[in-house]
């Protein structure tokens, strides 16, 4: 197990204490009321509510502050305070509303956030609540798509799939908004951001209930996923194995329901098999162990009657960037994996300085528009140093690496903190890597056939 593990969503947990020393004034509003309404209503409930700086922040609205100190000390970019505040008060727009009386604290980081505490008093039915929907809307409309709040629950559901294990349906999804022409990632689902099936695991309860790449999930049990993020949806979905969960389906224009049984799903890491004089290896995910799991399997299928290795990449989301130099490092005995661009300037990510693999074996990767992050990494420095001929589909896209910062109410922001570039300067962020081969190649083939697939293609592209 290594002692540092850098996210591809650069996840390093760090826990931060209340901020202090920000600008912001403490001020009590002893009567802060509703918006005015015609003289024939009741009158709305009167509710103390009291703005306070960082400084006097208390335990259940310091996050605000903590998540505000966040993205001024590490996040890629340098969204002004106006935009921040603004994108927090659409999280307080968010909630359902509450006609509670009982009194609000809100902590301002500045000045700019005053509309945004004074919005809660119809919306929020506790200060903590309030809260957690500030950090939440700052996040998904003040950030890029990538960064998100995690609650309590949603942070636990992130650290069980990066063990390999979840209980679910199995099934990996992506938010894509096509609605400019091009398909971007998206941080709430909307009319025009999708939340689509990227692939199922095989075996799991969503492959044996049908579901199929590209199906946009519309509702869950029946509830509308309309302003949800991809986090809320999934918490949804998830669940005890055993029980039901029914996810309403659009696929090529026809809305339906499936119900499926949810099951304990085991991501199967590293599949390996050797076809012919070719070994094949199937990496999944870029997990903790998964690095370990990918050089035993190159390891036993490199007798000397191999002449070629087949990675298959398709559908891998990405994980550790840990992994991903682990894995490249396989294959080249020099040189850097990739370069980091952030706040904090330019960092270089080398190889291990250990390859496993002969440079007379010829090597394919296989990738689709499923492969992402971690997958890009390793495809395209393999494709810049010309080690690899990459076959199949344009890739994701995803050039930004976040990192996951604890909050004090045991939830966690994950912020992007840099962008990466290959090591000759390609950035990938909007194109995906571009394959050698354009080969789609369809999931469900059986391995020889892939295998045959892709050699058949490496050979057009030499």
């Amino acid at each position: 197990m290594k002692d540092l593990r850098r996210l591809v969503t650069l996840t390093l947990v760090v826990t931060v204490a209340a901020c202090t020393g920000v600008a912001g004034s403490e001020r009590t509003q002893p009567a802060v009321t509703s918006s005015t309404t015609p003289s024939a209503s009741p009158e709305p409930p009167r509710r103390d509510l009291e703005i306070v700086n960082c400084d006097q922040a208390t335990e259940d609205v310091e996050i605000v502050c903590e998540a505000y100190e966040l993205v001024r000390r590490h996040y890629v970019d340098d969204p002004a305070d106006a935009d921040l505040a603004g994108a927090a008060a659409l999280g307080v727009a968010d909630l359902d509303g509450s006609t509670a009386t009982t009194a609000l604290v809100c902590a301002e980081p500045t000045d700019e956030f005053d509309a945004t505490c004074r919005s809660i008093v119809e919306q929020a039915e506790t200060s903590s609540e309030a809260a957690e929907a500030m950090v939440a809307g700052l996040a998904a409309y003040g950030l890029d798509a990538n960064s998100v709040y995690l609650d309590r629950k949603s942070l636990a559901l992130v650290e069980e799939e990066q063990d390999g294990e979840i209980h679910g349906i199995g099934a990996l999804v992506i938010a894509e908004d096509s609605s400019m022409g091009t398909k971007e990632q998206c941080s709430v689902i909307s009319t025009t951001c999708h939340l689509l099936i990227v692939s199922t695991i095989t075996g799991s309860p969503a492959a044996s209930a049908g579901l199929m790449r590209n199906d946009v999930i519309l509702r869950v049990d029946g509830a509308d996923v309309d302003g949800w993020t991809v986090d809320e949806v999934t918490s949804r979905v998830r669940g005890q194995a055993g029980s039901e969960v029914t996810l309403t389906v659009l696929r090529d224009g026809n809305q339906f329901d499936v119900t499926i049984i949810r099951a304990e799903v085991t991501i199967p890491v590293v599949e390996s098999k050797l076809v012919g004089h070719s070994g094949y290896v199937r990496l999944n995910l870029f997990t903790g162990e998964a690095d370990e799991q990918f050089e035993a399997a190159v390891t036993s299928l490199l007798t000397p009657e191999v002449d070629s290795l087949i990675i298959d990449l398709r559908d891998n989301p990405g994980g550790l960037l840990d992994t991903a130099i682990a894995v490249t490092s396989v294959f080249l005995a020099d040189g850097d994996v990739v370069v980091t661009e952030g706040p904090e300037g330019s960092t270089s990510y080398e190889v291990s300085g250990h390859p496993l693999v002969p440079p007379d074996v010829d090597v394919v990767f296989v990738v689709n528009k499923g492969s992402a992050s971690a997958s890009e990494v390793v495809s395209a420095v393999l494709q810049e140093r010309g080690r690899a001929t990459i076959v199949g589909e344009n890739t994701f896209g995803k050039n930004t690496v976040q990192q996951r910062f604890g909050l004090s109410n045991g939830g966690a922001l994950k912020l992007t903190v840099a962008r990466w570039v290959t090591p000759g300067g390609l950035d990938f962020g909007e194109t995906g890597v571009r394959p050698d081969v354009e080969q789609p190649i369809e999931g469900g083939l059986a391995v020889d056939s892939v295998v045959k697939m892709a050699l058949e293609a490496s050979l057009r592209a030499s």
